[in-house]
């Protein structure tokens, strides 16, 4: 079954509802996705902070009085309370926030990853495809890329992709010395072959080309299920993952949906690479992640 964004929304309707709490500034396309999950079952929200006193009509409001980094913190304290299931952060998208997930809702000794996956709908076969980390880690070491590869899996997963297929992209597919990415890409396929990954594949280096293209693969020598047929593509750093993602929704016109990974409670976010129409499908990520 191909899935597409609308059944990612039907992948949501299958959860018991989650108590949402909501933080940010005020965005009317956030708080329309949030009534529209509430009336199909899907959340009892509640908005934190003066940014959502016009919407008080719609949900409760506590700290009526606050300002959003105020109001940021009393919410991630009621999600970590566990008075809350799941915080959705309306903006604006910064450090600030991200500090603060950190802080609050990681793993306090430093066994998890923050990380950020967008999905999208492949314009050349329609297939739901996974792209990370587009928005959060700069130049990951091979230690954060190894988290950042356990969260993909963990969203492919949650997504029905029961042996989710993961390209390491890198310049070229051959492993050289002077250009770190291969040498990463490199580790993280050896360890897919030892199992390390569980039923994941992670094949690497492989350049677009080859990542693209099982014929192009074969033709370097590279023989493999991955090449032609992926589920994720996993990029070196954030410059490279960015830019192909601002290509893919700016030129490409391709709809982009997101999911932030490596917390402790679910936490829900629009980054700039995402239509304010996402908001919808960003949600249903969190929930069933």
């Amino acid at each position: 079954m191909k899935l597409d964004f609308e059944g990612i929304m039907r992948l949501a309707d299958r959860n018991e509802k989650k108590r949402l709490i909501i933080s940010g500034q005020e965005d009317p396309h956030a708080l329309d996705a949030v009534i529209k999950a509430r009336d199909r079952g899907w959340v009892e929200p509640v908005a934190c902070g003066r940014s959502f006193s016009n919407a008080g009509s719609d949900m409760e409001i506590k700290f009526s009085s606050i300002g959003i980094e105020e109001a940021r913190r009393e919410a991630m304290d009621i999600l970590n309370s566990g008075n809350a299931d799941i915080l959705l952060d309306t903006g604006p998208l910064g450090p600030g926030i991200l500090s603060l997930i950190r802080e609050k809702n990681m793993d306090p000794f430093g066994n998890s990853v923050l990380s950020y996956v967008n999905a999208m709908v492949a314009p050349k076969d329609g297939r739901l495809t996974l792209l990370t980390d587009t928005i959060i880690n700069n130049r990951p070491d091979i230690k954060k890329k190894i988290g950042i590869v356990n969260n993909v899996i963990r969203i492919a997963k949650a997504l029905g992709i029961e042996e989710p297929k993961i390209a390491a992209l890198a310049p070229l597919e051959l492993v050289n010395p002077a250009i770190p990415s291969t040498l990463d890409a490199a580790i993280l396929s050896k360890m897919s072959e030892r199992g390390q990954f569980g039923d994941a594949l992670v094949e690497g280096p492989l350049a677009m080309d080859n990542a693209e293209s099982g014929s192009a693969a074969k033709h370097k020598g590279i023989n493999s299920p991955v090449p032609g047929d992926l589920d994720v593509y996993f990029f070196p750093d954030l410059e490279s993952a960015n830019l192909m993602s601002q290509i893919l929704a700016w030129p490409g016109k391709c709809k982009l949906a997101g999911v932030i990974t490596g917390t402790i409670n679910p936490v829900v976010i629009r980054s700039p690479l995402e239509a304010v129409d996402s908001w919808s499908v960003n949600l249903a990520l969190g929930l069933i992640s």
